[in-house]
C-alpha cells in the first residue's frame, strides 16, 4: 500500500444535553461529550477517529486544544509508511511532555482518535471494510450488550431491553451493599435464568470489600464483574480476588499498554480484558491487545462509552479479534451515537451487524456535525 500523507486535519468538539444520562458510583453524567478527528490524505481520503472525552465537563475542549495546538502540526504533511506509524510517532514526540504534564490520559486519547482515523484511512484506501483490513476472518456481526439501565425506572428500562433484542446487561454496582443486592435479584428476576448480567463497580471496593461482594453476588449468575477495585491496585490484590471470587473478573479501560494488558492477565488473573478505543491504543493498540487475549483462556470484551465513530471502530476490531467477547452498547440516550449519522444499531438475537462499506462503514452527516458541534479546528 502507498503512504499515507495527511493533507488537513480538522477536529470537532461535540456535545449533547439528552433526557437522562448514565448513573454510577462515579456520579452522574448529564452532558454527553465527544471529540472526533477527521484526517484527510492528499488523495482526497477522509478517516475518522474519536478521543474520550467524558470528564470533566468541558474535556470535549481541552482535546481539542490538544490536537490543534500540540498534535495536529506534527502529523500534517507528514508521510506515514503504514496507518500505525501515526500513533508511535506521536507518543516518541509528546512522551515526554504527557509526562512532565501529568495529562497521560489526556495525551493517549488525543493518540487513539487518530489512530484511529488513520485506520480508517488505510481501510478506505485499499476500499474494504476495517473488519477485513485487519482480519481476512473477521465476522459479520458482534455479540453485544446493554449497558447501564436507568435502574430508577427498572421495570420499563429492562423492558425496553428485552424489546430491543438483547439477551446481556451491564449493571453498575458499587454503591452501597442493600441497594446492589436488591438491584441484581430484581434484574435476575425480571430477565429470567438465561439473561446474562454482568456489573460494573467502578472501582469503588478495597480488596477485602471487593472479596465479600464476588462471594454475596455469586448466587445472581453475574458473567463478570467489572473494576471492582482500584485500576492501579498492586497485582497481587488482584490476583487474589480472582483466584478467591466465583465470578469472572473484568478490567481494562483503564489500562493503558500491550504490557500492562499482558501482566493484568498473566499477574492478575483476569478473566475478562476491555480495551477501550478511544481511550488507549486506538484501533492498532486495541487489536493487538485483542489478539494478544485470544491466545489466553480469557475474553476480549469491548468497553465503550461515546459516539457512533467510536462504537462503529469498536465492533471492526472486536470482529477482526474473533472470539465470544461482546461490545458494551449504552442504554441510555445519546444524540452522538443515534443521531450523528447512519449507523446500524439495531440488535438482532444479541448481536450487531458489523457496519458495511469501505473504512470504519460510517460517516457523521454533515448537517448533525454542525448541529452537535461547539467547536472546530481546521489545519489545511
Amino acid at each position: 500500500m502507498s503512504a499515507i500523507v495527511i493533507d488537513r486535519i480538522q477536529a470537532f468538539a461535540l456535545s449533547a444535553t439528552p433526557s437522562e444520562g448514565p448513573e454510577s458510583s462515579l456520579g452522574s453524567m448529564p452532558v454527553r461529550n465527544g471529540v472526533l478527528l477527521a484526517l484527510t490524505s492528499v488523495d482526497g481520503l477522509v478517516g475518522w477517529g474519536e478521543a474520550w472525552c467524558n470528564f470533566p465537563p468541558r474535556g470535549n475542549l481541552s482535546r481539542l486544544s490538544l490536537i490543534e495546538d500540540v498534535m495536529a502540526p506534527l502529523v500534517h504533511r507528514r508521510s506515514f509508511a503504514v496507518y500505525s506509524d501515526c500513533r508511535t510517532l506521536l507518543e516518541a514526540a509528546l512522551g515526554r511532555l504527557a509526562r512532565h504534564t501529568g495529562e497521560q490520559g489526556a495525551f493517549e486519547q488525543c493518540y487513539a482518535a487518530f489512530d484511529t482515523a488513520m485506520a480508517d484511512l488505510a481501510a478506505r484506501m485499499k476500499d474494504v471494510p476495517l473488519s477485513r483490513f485487519l482480519s481476512l476472518d473477521a465476522g459479520e456481526r458482534v455479540r453485544t450488550y446493554a449497558s447501564t439501565p436507568n435502574v430508577e425506572r427498572l421495570e420499563s428500562s429492562i423492558g425496553s431491553i428485552l424489546d430491543t433484542g438483547h439477551t446481556a446487561i451491564k449493571l453498575k454496582i458499587g454503591f452501597d451493599r442493600d441497594t446492589d443486592v436488591a438491584l441484581l435479584r430484581k434484574v435476575r428476576e425480571m430477565t429470567g435464568a438465561s439473561f446474562e448480567i454482568m456489573a460494573d463497580a467502578n472501582q469503588n471496593w478495597t480488596l477485602p470489600e471487593a472479596i465479600s461482594a464476588s462471594e454475596l453476588f455469586a448466587d445472581y449468575g453475574l458473567s463478570f464483574i467489572e473494576e471492582p477495585l482500584a485500576s492501579n491496585a498492586p497485582d497481587q490484590d488482584w490476583s487474589a480476588l480472582s483466584a478467591a471470587s466465583a465470578i469472572p473478573i473484568a478490567a481494562g479501560e483503564n489500562i493503558t499498554s500491550f504490557a500492562s494488558f499482558q501482566k493484568y492477565r498473566k499477574q492478575g488473573g483476569l478473566k475478562v480484558l476491555q480495551p477501550d478505543v478511544a481511550k488507549w491504543g486506538g484501533v492498532s493498540g486495541t487489536f493487538a491487545v485483542g489478539q494478544d487475549i485470544q491466545t489466553s483462556s480469557a475474553t476480549c470484551a469491548m468497553h465503550y462509552m461515546g459516539t457512533a465513530v467510536g462504537l462503529a471502530a469498536s465492533i471492526h476490531v472486536l470482529s477482526a479479534i474473533g472470539g465470544s467477547g461482546p461490545v458494551e452498547l449504552d442504554a441510555n440516550p445519546n444524540p452522538l451515537r443515534t443521531e450523528l449519522g447512519d449507523l446500524d444499531l439495531t440488535v438482532r438475537g444479541g448481536h450487531l451487524s458489523v457496519p458495511a462499506g469501505p473504512g470504519l462503514g460510517f460517516v457523521p452527516d454533515p448537517l448533525a456535525l454542525r448541529h452537535l458541534s461547539i467547536a472546530e479546528m481546521d489545519l489545511n
